[in-house]
Protein backbone atom coordinates (compact mmCIF):
# COMPACT_ATOMS: atom_id res chain seq x y z
CA UNK A 1 0.00 0.00 0.00
CA UNK A 2 1.32 3.82 -0.96
CA UNK A 3 2.98 5.42 2.23
CA UNK A 4 0.50 8.67 1.45
CA UNK A 5 -2.53 6.21 2.23
CA UNK A 6 -0.75 4.22 5.06
CA UNK A 7 -0.53 8.24 6.98
CA UNK A 8 -4.02 8.60 5.68
CA UNK A 9 -4.93 5.47 7.44
CA UNK A 10 -2.98 6.43 10.95
CA UNK A 11 -4.36 9.93 11.02
CA UNK A 12 -7.99 8.94 10.76
CA UNK A 13 -7.22 6.23 13.44
CA UNK A 14 -5.84 8.81 15.52
CA UNK A 15 -8.44 11.23 14.63
CA UNK A 16 -10.88 8.57 15.67
CA UNK A 17 -9.09 7.99 18.82
CA UNK A 18 -9.58 11.48 20.42
CA UNK A 19 -12.81 11.97 19.26
CA UNK A 20 -13.91 8.90 21.21
CA UNK A 21 -12.16 9.53 24.45
CA UNK A 22 -13.75 13.05 24.72
CA UNK A 23 -16.96 10.73 23.78
CA UNK A 24 -15.80 8.55 27.56
CA UNK A 25 -15.57 11.80 28.99
CA UNK A 26 -18.80 13.06 28.73
CA UNK A 27 -22.31 11.71 30.76
CA UNK A 28 -22.65 7.99 29.27
CA UNK A 29 -24.90 7.51 26.96
CA UNK A 30 -27.10 4.80 25.37
CA UNK A 31 -24.48 3.29 22.69
CA UNK A 32 -21.40 2.64 24.40
CA UNK A 33 -20.80 -0.89 24.14
CA UNK A 34 -20.52 0.25 19.94
CA UNK A 35 -17.91 3.44 21.37
CA UNK A 36 -15.70 1.27 23.47
CA UNK A 37 -15.37 -1.40 20.20
CA UNK A 38 -14.17 1.20 17.93
CA UNK A 39 -11.68 2.48 20.39
CA UNK A 40 -10.28 -0.80 20.67
CA UNK A 41 -10.36 -1.43 17.11
CA UNK A 42 -8.48 1.39 16.40
CA UNK A 43 -6.00 1.60 18.68
CA UNK A 44 -5.06 -2.11 18.04
CA UNK A 45 -4.73 -0.87 14.25
CA UNK A 46 -2.13 1.79 16.04
CA UNK A 47 -0.57 -0.85 17.48
CA UNK A 48 -0.89 1.23 20.63
CA UNK A 49 0.08 0.61 23.87
CA UNK A 50 -3.23 1.84 25.35
CA UNK A 51 -4.59 -1.13 23.52
CA UNK A 52 -5.14 -3.43 26.48
CA UNK A 53 -6.44 -0.62 28.63
CA UNK A 54 -9.38 0.11 26.16
CA UNK A 55 -9.63 -3.96 25.97
CA UNK A 56 -10.43 -4.11 29.58
CA UNK A 57 -12.75 -1.19 29.19
CA UNK A 58 -14.98 -3.04 26.92
CA UNK A 59 -14.70 -6.18 29.15
CA UNK A 60 -15.77 -3.97 32.52
CA UNK A 61 -18.86 -2.22 30.67
CA UNK A 62 -19.54 -6.05 29.14
CA UNK A 63 -19.54 -7.58 32.43
CA UNK A 64 -21.97 -5.41 34.24
CA UNK A 65 -24.05 -6.10 31.46
CA UNK A 66 -24.45 -2.56 29.92
CA UNK A 67 -25.50 -1.05 33.05
CA UNK A 68 -25.37 2.84 32.45
CA UNK A 69 -26.52 3.57 36.24
CA UNK A 70 -23.37 2.80 38.00
CA UNK A 71 -21.15 4.83 35.58
CA UNK A 72 -23.24 7.57 35.80
CA UNK A 73 -22.76 7.97 39.82
CA UNK A 74 -19.41 7.55 39.33
CA UNK A 75 -19.26 10.09 36.67
CA UNK A 76 -20.80 12.76 38.85
CA UNK A 77 -18.78 11.83 42.00
CA UNK A 78 -15.30 12.33 39.53
CA UNK A 79 -15.96 14.77 37.49
CA UNK A 80 -19.94 16.94 37.63
CA UNK A 81 -21.00 17.10 41.00
CA UNK A 82 -22.81 18.74 42.81
CA UNK A 83 -21.20 18.16 45.58
CA UNK A 84 -17.05 17.97 45.67
CA UNK A 85 -15.77 16.99 42.75
CA UNK A 86 -12.92 14.46 43.14
CA UNK A 87 -11.72 14.54 39.56
CA UNK A 88 -11.84 17.75 38.05
CA UNK A 89 -11.61 17.28 34.16
CA UNK A 90 -10.07 20.94 33.80
CA UNK A 91 -6.37 21.45 32.97
CA UNK A 92 -6.22 24.66 35.38
CA UNK A 93 -6.87 22.82 38.58
CA UNK A 94 -3.57 21.36 37.73
CA UNK A 95 -1.40 23.85 35.72
CA UNK A 96 -2.01 26.61 37.64
CA UNK A 97 -0.21 27.11 40.52
CA UNK A 98 -3.16 28.41 42.84
CA UNK A 99 -5.41 25.40 41.87
CA UNK A 100 -8.13 27.61 40.31
CA UNK A 101 -10.91 27.41 37.55
CA UNK A 102 -9.91 29.38 34.34
CA UNK A 103 -6.51 30.26 34.78
CA UNK A 104 -3.85 31.52 32.52
CA UNK A 105 -3.44 28.31 31.24
CA UNK A 106 -7.16 28.00 30.08
CA UNK A 107 -6.31 31.61 28.55
CA UNK A 108 -3.76 29.42 26.39
CA UNK A 109 -6.10 26.94 25.45
CA UNK A 110 -8.56 29.52 24.16
CA UNK A 111 -5.74 31.10 22.01
CA UNK A 112 -4.87 27.42 20.34
CA UNK A 113 -8.94 26.94 19.81
CA UNK A 114 -8.71 30.46 17.72
CA UNK A 115 -6.14 30.09 16.13
CA UNK A 116 -7.78 27.27 13.97
CA UNK A 117 -10.61 28.93 13.89
CA UNK A 118 -12.72 27.66 16.17
CA UNK A 119 -14.09 28.38 19.33
CA UNK A 120 -16.52 26.28 22.29
CA UNK A 121 -20.07 25.74 20.98
CA UNK A 122 -23.28 28.33 22.28
CA UNK A 123 -24.62 25.01 23.70
CA UNK A 124 -20.99 23.55 25.64
CA UNK A 125 -21.78 24.56 29.17
CA UNK A 126 -17.77 23.49 30.18
CA UNK A 127 -14.59 25.27 30.60
CA UNK A 128 -11.94 25.44 27.55
CA UNK A 129 -9.80 23.38 29.71
CA UNK A 130 -12.59 20.19 30.32
CA UNK A 131 -10.90 17.56 29.16
CA UNK A 132 -13.76 16.75 26.37
CA UNK A 133 -13.04 19.93 24.97
CA UNK A 134 -9.11 19.37 24.53
CA UNK A 135 -9.20 16.13 23.02
CA UNK A 136 -11.68 17.48 20.36
CA UNK A 137 -9.38 19.88 19.79
CA UNK A 138 -6.85 17.14 19.10
CA UNK A 139 -9.41 16.00 16.83
CA UNK A 140 -9.87 18.43 14.80
CA UNK A 141 -5.98 19.23 14.45
CA UNK A 142 -5.71 15.70 13.33
CA UNK A 143 -8.57 16.22 10.73
CA UNK A 144 -6.92 18.79 9.12
CA UNK A 145 -3.51 16.88 8.74
CA UNK A 146 -5.67 14.02 7.11
CA UNK A 147 -6.77 16.62 4.72
CA UNK A 148 -3.42 17.87 3.86
CA UNK A 149 -2.15 14.45 3.18
CA UNK A 150 -5.06 13.78 1.02
CA UNK A 151 -4.16 16.96 -1.03
CA UNK A 152 -0.57 16.79 -0.71
CA UNK A 153 -0.23 19.98 1.18
CA UNK A 154 2.71 19.43 2.91
CA UNK A 155 2.91 23.26 4.53
CA UNK A 156 -0.34 22.61 5.85
CA UNK A 157 0.63 19.09 7.06
CA UNK A 158 3.88 20.49 9.08
CA UNK A 159 1.53 23.32 10.65
CA UNK A 160 -0.92 20.96 12.07
CA UNK A 161 1.43 18.52 13.43
CA UNK A 162 3.28 21.24 15.26
CA UNK A 163 0.43 22.53 16.01
CA UNK A 164 -0.63 18.91 17.91
CA UNK A 165 3.14 18.56 19.19
CA UNK A 166 2.46 21.88 21.26
CA UNK A 167 -0.64 21.63 22.21
CA UNK A 168 0.02 18.40 23.77
CA UNK A 169 3.47 18.95 25.19
CA UNK A 170 1.64 22.14 26.99
CA UNK A 171 -1.65 21.04 28.00
CA UNK A 172 -3.26 17.40 27.51
CA UNK A 173 0.24 15.48 28.31
CA UNK A 174 1.24 18.18 30.55
CA UNK A 175 -1.90 17.61 33.38
CA UNK A 176 -3.81 14.05 32.36
CA UNK A 177 -1.37 12.19 34.12
CA UNK A 178 -2.80 13.80 37.62
CA UNK A 179 -6.29 13.53 36.49
CA UNK A 180 -5.46 10.08 36.09
CA UNK A 181 -4.23 9.80 39.81
CA UNK A 182 -6.95 11.26 40.91
CA UNK A 183 -9.70 9.12 38.66
CA UNK A 184 -7.58 5.71 40.28
CA UNK A 185 -7.67 7.27 43.51
CA UNK A 186 -11.20 7.89 43.62
CA UNK A 187 -13.06 5.99 41.22
CA UNK A 188 -15.51 3.31 42.23
CA UNK A 189 -15.77 2.00 39.25
CA UNK A 190 -13.02 -0.10 37.15
CA UNK A 191 -14.30 1.28 34.13
CA UNK A 192 -12.98 4.52 34.69
CA UNK A 193 -9.80 3.39 36.06
CA UNK A 194 -9.51 1.99 33.06
CA UNK A 195 -10.43 4.98 30.75
CA UNK A 196 -7.54 6.64 32.92
CA UNK A 197 -5.09 4.23 31.83
CA UNK A 198 -6.10 4.13 28.30
CA UNK A 199 -6.03 8.18 28.03
CA UNK A 200 -3.18 8.64 29.81
CA UNK A 201 -0.84 5.59 28.05
CA UNK A 202 -2.21 7.22 24.48
CA UNK A 203 -1.77 10.82 24.80
CA UNK A 204 2.21 10.51 26.44
CA UNK A 205 3.20 7.88 23.46
CA UNK A 206 1.17 10.18 20.68
CA UNK A 207 3.43 12.90 21.89
CA UNK A 208 6.31 11.13 21.19
CA UNK A 209 5.35 9.71 17.93
CA UNK A 210 4.67 13.27 16.92
CA UNK A 211 8.38 14.47 17.41
CA UNK A 212 9.20 11.41 15.41
CA UNK A 213 6.55 12.40 12.91
CA UNK A 214 7.64 15.94 12.63
CA UNK A 215 11.03 15.13 12.30
CA UNK A 216 10.28 12.85 8.55
CA UNK A 217 8.32 14.97 7.36
CA UNK A 218 10.64 17.80 7.91
CA UNK A 219 13.44 15.79 6.19
CA UNK A 220 11.38 14.67 2.90
CA UNK A 221 11.59 15.75 -0.44
CA UNK A 222 9.00 18.43 -1.69
CA UNK A 223 7.17 16.69 -4.24
CA UNK A 224 8.40 18.23 -7.38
Amino acid sequence: MDDTILLWQQEINRAGVYRLLADLFRLPQTGLDQTLAELEDRLVQLKSGSRKAAGALRRTFAAQAHDLVPLEVDYAQLFAGPFLVLAPPYGSIYLDGERRLMGLSTVDVREHYRGLGLDLAPDFKEAPDHVAAELEFMYALICQAAIAIAEADRPLLLDSLERQQVFLARHLNAWVPDLSARIFQHAKTDFYRHLADAVQIFVAEDLEALAELRLTEALAPAAP
